[in-house]
């Protein structure tokens, strides 16, 4: 059976936590990443409304992208909505993960979705939030064992170097070794010195992956004590940021591609500035609320930037610059999450259903 750890993973795998603000709060919120799961539900939101969908398609698992916990908890109970949320999932035996900012920033992550929905291409980074660090991993495995060590390692992720996986170096060499008292040695004996041949492997891997990596090596390797070295490296990693800016394919009169935004992102409304006849080619974006960005997005020349939970001034401001600005609402250009996360998860994993949540958890109404 596949277990919440499984799925978690993949998804730390796409969204490294420790990509996230520090003020977010990413990660396994309630359960046990040991519980099996056989139905999964992918939300924007925990809701009420949410647990109760998920109950209803008897999942053991929902995956949101909006944490259910940002500050710490003083008390649960049911007279408050989290209190009452926490205890329903414990009750039915839901565990509840969020993967929030570091959704956003990660390559591939909601940005990128997002610049996909609305046809923006060539993207680059808008705001850098930070850089890949790398390690270099050097082990000591007995002949015998080294094929079965070495596919463990690069197998969890080690040996990635721009397009090319699986990368490594190796040479053969002799290793000795004295067994003290207490030891349990796979090789030789207590008290003797030994010399065994051995290969040394090189490879590089990424700092979100040294525990997964380092883990996989120990489990496969035969030693009781394995000889390792770890060493920071000053190779210039993939840089990470909030927001993108693109290109569209050609030039287009503002209105026509407020009528696309609306088309893309389901909205019956929006709200924008700028003259409907002017022409739009470079296009930065930011999910959820990225007024913050205004300033940046004009810097690095965007005709337009499209975000939510636009303010009155930020707004002025856009037009002072002579920036268009679309504000399409942080719920819309967060929802699209949903499709990003199951489409994603259903291509890696067999055996499990994933489920994108039918509830509306937008709190805005229209008329």
């Amino acid at each position: 059976m596949t277990k919440v750890r499984q799925i978690t993973s993949l998804i730390q795998d796409l969204a490294p936590e420790n990509l996230a603000y520090d003020w977010d709060n990413v990660g396994l919120q309630v359960g046990d990443f040991d519980q099996e799961v056989s139905q999964v539900l992918i939300s924007l939101d925990i809701t009420e409304a949410v647990i109760e969908e998920a109950k209803a398609r008897k999942c053991q698992l929902i995956i949101s992208h909006h944490p259910l916990i940002f500050k710490p908890v003083s008390s649960i109970n049911k007279h408050t909505g989290t209190g009452r949320i926490i205890i329903e999932a414990i009750k039915n035996n839901i565990s509840i993960f969020s993967a929030h900012t570091n959704l956003d920033i990660t390559k591939d992550g909601l940005n990128d979705y997002l610049a996909e929905v609305l046809r923006i291409k060539d993207c680059d980074h808008l705001e850098i939030t930070g850089e890949e660090r790398f390690y270099k991993l050097v082990v000591f495995i007995p002949e015998e064992h080294f094929t079965r060590v070495k596919k463990a390692i690069l197998d969890s992720g080690a040996g990635y170097i721009g397009n090319y996986s699986h990368t490594s170096f190796s040479t053969e060499g002799k290793g000795t070794f004295k067994p003290l008292a207490g030891s349990n040695p796979f090789l030789g004996k207590e008290g003797e010195i030994s010399e065994v041949r051995e290969v040394r492997l090189e490879t590089i891997l990424a700092k979100h992956l040294v525990k997964k990596v380092i883990r996989a090596m120990l489990k496969a390797h035969p030693y009781e004590e394995v000889a390792y070295d770890l060493y920071p490296l000053a190779n210039e990693g993939e840089k990470y940021s909030l927001g993108r800016i693109g290109r569209l394919d050609e030039k287009v009169r503002l209105d026509e591609y407020i009528q696309l935004v609306k088309k893309r992102l389901r909205l019956v409304n929006l709200k924008y500035v700028g003259s409907e006849s002017r022409l739009i080619e470079r296009v930065a974006i930011c999910s959820g609320s990225g007024a913050k960005l205004i300033s940046k997005a004009s810097k690095a020349g965007a005709d337009l930037f499209i975000t939510g939970d636009i303010g009155y001034h930020e707004a002025q401001l856009a037009e002072e610059l002579g920036m268009a600005l679309i504000d399409a609402g942080h719920y819309q250009t967060e929802i699209i999450v949903k499709g990003l996360l199951t489409d994603y998860l259903r291509d890696k994993v067999d055996g499990v259903e994933f489920f994108a949540s039918q509830v509306d958890t937008n709190p805005w109404k229209y008329i």
